[in-house]
């Protein structure tokens, strides 16, 4: 994984733990939890995009797609599974701070994509 990737995994990290904070500062600790589980549905299933996208340098055009295509579909049913998880397992998880930690994330990823 080369740096940059790390770098934002990160970013969504530090992202997850403020949104976190902020609600175990505002609303409890039940929230925080919640946006904490949602941040980290956020960067692990793009951890897993990272790991299976990994391709050599000067790899035909065709392989590259192909790898894209192969690590979107291992990120989106990592990502259902995960939420099938929460939604089956810890049943009192309040949806808004769960949806806004994993949607920071995302918004980290986008921002990243037009910045790198």
């Amino acid at each position: 994984m080369n740096k940059a990737v790390r770098r934002i995994i990160l970013v969504q990290i530090t992202v997850t733990c403020l949104i976190a904070l902020l609600y175990w500062m505002v609303t409890g600790y039940p929230d925080a939890i919640a946006a904490s589980i949602g941040g980290a549905i956020g960067f692990l299933t793009g951890f897993v995009y990272a790991k299976k996208m990994t391709t050599p340098i000067g790899e035909e055009v065709k392989k590259i797609i192909r790898a894209h295509y192969s690590a979107e579909a291992y990120k989106l049913i990592f990502t259902v599974l995960l939420f099938s998880l929460v939604f089956t397992q810890y049943k009192e998880v309040n949806a808004m701070p769960l949806f806004l930690g994993y949607f920071a994330t995302l918004i980290v990823y986008w921002a990243a994509l037009i910045f790198v």
